[in-house]
């Protein structure tokens, strides 16, 4: 063995120490289920961590456990990923994460010695020069589906098209895609929804004017006075979103452009790139696939800042009664669930959420950035209700 792959496989064995669980190890032995008195629990085929999460925590957690002189510091310039208990392993191994109006201060607070970490969702390019500036040293654990989505909506702005981002206009990954593109003289407009798509695509087919557009879309949503640089479109979707959805958004613009231009110069005018990440397909195809399998109830775990474990709700709940908790301390019994309204972000106590009848079929759902072990309690958890 080589250097380079004894160090992979040492990253490799930390970070399965740190985040993995026999428990669930010893249910993909089973086919993904755990079977009791009372019935059932079922995992998809995949979930969990995906890559980019699995490799953004191998670089922290290895430059974490390097050793360095001169009493270095580690620094989170935000989440590492949208998940509070990885988010609070890493503090407790001595990792500062940096609130927004502290990344505000960067110079005042990361000395030369000391080492910034950029999380997987990046961070802006001006970020980015303070932080070469300081000189200190930089890990960056950026997706490469995020960097790929990034690199695609640049080329497309120097080509001359307005990009529309199908994503929340506040998630760290759609900030850092409309300062990339602003950087570049690129001008955006993000739809959060597909009511907002319509809103949009309303405005281009010529059913409102330039000044309800503006209305719609505030300055955290557009950096375009009007229509017209959308009037020859690119557009990309936040790596996390539903697959589904962003088809639909590709077709309501396709009507949009035909209505107001005609089809043959629509097809000219428009431009898309397939960005929502494999791994969230991959895992919203599974979670649909085993929610469809006669479920009683999902139970999804992760944290509720995470756009693709969201998303992953809002699948299952179209199929049965589904919960999104962030961890196994939100069970509190079989009669009572803390939960958090998602609009609201208000705590929700539900009451008499698990059926009394038996047997029972549970399944249980994880986000991409949902740790095994937290999963793992959660499994332990639920199967104390169906172990008589």
């Amino acid at each position: 063995m080589n250097d380079e792959s004894a160090k992979q496989t040492g990253r490799a064995k930390i970070h399965s120490r740190t985040f993995r669980s026999e428990v669930v190890d010893r249910m993909r032995e089973t086919g993904n289920a755990w079977r009791l008195t009372g019935g059932e629990l079922v995992l998809p085929r995949v979930f969990g961590f995906c890559r980019g999460v699995e490799r953004a925590l191998e670089m922290l957690e290895t430059a974490c456990q390097t050793p360095s002189a001169g009493g270095q510091k580690f620094f989170l310039l935000g989440q590492i990923i949208h998940n509070p208990w990885v988010n609070d392993y890493f503090s407790r191994q001595g990792v500062r994460i940096l609130t927004e109006q502290e990344i505000a201060d960067l110079e005042q607070i990361i000395r030369p010695a000391d080492c910034a970490v950029i999380p997987a969702f990046g961070v802006r390019p001006d970020v980015q020069r303070r932080l070469a500036k300081i000189g200190c040293q930089i890990v960056d654990t950026s997706c490469g589906d995020v960097r790929r989505l990034w690199v695609w909506a640049q080329r497309a702005a120097r080509e001359g098209y307005g990009v529309l981002i199908f994503g929340r206009a506040r998630h760290d990954e759609t900030v850092v895609t409309k300062s990339l593109l602003a950087e570049c003289g690129g001008r955006y407009v993000i739809a959060g929804d597909l009511a907002e798509v319509r809103t949009f695509c309303d405005a281009i087919a010529g059913r409102c004017n330039s000044q309800q557009f503006r209305e719609a879309f505030d300055s955290q949503a557009t950096n375009a006075d009007g229509l017209s640089p959308f009037e020859q479109l690119a557009q990309v979707s936040q790596t996390t979103m539903l697959y589904e959805e962003t088809m639909q958004v590709r077709d309501l613009i396709r009507q949009a452009f035909a209505e107001r231009f005609g089809a043959r110069q629509a097809a000219e005018r428009l431009s898309f790139q397939p960005t929502v990440c494999r791994a969230t397909q991959d895992r919203q195809a599974a979670a649909v696939e085993l929610c469809q399998a006669n479920c009683d109830l999902v139970v999804v775990v992760g944290g509720y800042g995470s756009s693709n474990t969201r998303h992953l709700y809002e699948l299952a709940r179209q199929y049965c009664p589904a919960y999104f908790i962030e961890d196994a301390r939100a069970i509190f019994s079989s009669d009572e669930l803390h939960t958090t309204d998602l609009v609201t972000n208000s705590a929700v106590v539900i009451r008499n959420w698990l059926p009394a009848r038996r047997p029972l079929r549970i399944a249980v759902l994880a986000g991409a950035s949902t740790p095994e072990c937290v999963v793992a309690e959660v499994l332990q958890k639920l199967a104390e209700f169906l172990a008589t």
